[in-house]
């Protein structure tokens, strides 16, 4: 299935970006970060608001050897409306291939 993505910058988080993303019928919000894959950085980046919410958080590791837009398209496909992702990137390479999935251009 391909979707028509498209992004918005929300705010500037610790790190990189929060970006309202909408991908055909799907408007959710994604944290894109440069960061390990750690759920401390996931606890950080995330109000606890969203958690006692009943959003699902949805977490993704983006590394070098990823097929970057593959994972985005798996992600975004398996979401619901007011879902949030965050997606650890390895490093600043990774972060602005996925911020370019997403319709970012940096």
């Amino acid at each position: 299935m391909d979707l028509m993505i498209q992004s918005q910058l929300a705010e500037n988080v610790e790190g990189g970006v929060l970006l309202d993303v909408a991908a055909d019928d799907l408007n959710v919000r994604a944290y894109v970060v440069i960061a390990s894959v750690d759920l401390a950085v996931v606890e950080k980046l995330v109000p606890v608001s969203v958690f006692e919410s009943g959003a699902q958080v949805h977490v993704a590791g983006m590394q070098v050897n990823t097929d970057i837009t593959e994972e985005v398209i798996q992600i975004l496909e398996n979401m619901s409306p007011q879902d949030i992702v965050v997606f650890l990137c390895e490093n600043a390479v990774v972060y602005g291939e996925t911020l370019a999935v997403l319709g970012i251009k940096h």
